[in-house]
């Protein structure tokens, strides 16, 4: 198990396929508990809530691992336009 403490800095690969959401966030870990930990969006100061089970799938220490993720995610993604388009009268 990784002990994690405050300040601690991970990358979250965000992958959302279905909204074609595909990148890394580098976050600060600001509460530490036993059971989940929440950590902070550097930039946009958005707080997400994780488990321990997400560090090494969704949560990594290495950013280029994260960016791998997300790059590859992106790669298998469907291509397909799922626009719709209306006609203006």
């Amino acid at each position: 198990m990784v002990q994690l403490k405050r300040k601690d800095i991970l990358y979250y690969a965000r992958i959302h396929p279905k909204v074609k959401l595909f990148e890394v966030c580098e976050l600060v870990v600001n509460t530490v508990q036993p059971s989940y930990f929440v950590a902070v969006d550097k930039r946009d100061k958005h707080s997400y809530l994780f488990t321990y089970n997400d560090i090494d799938n969704i949560l990594f220490a290495d950013r280029d691992i994260a960016l791998q993720k997300v790059l590859d995610a992106e790669s298998k993604a469907p291509k397909g336009n799922d626009e719709i388009s209306y006609e203006e009268y």
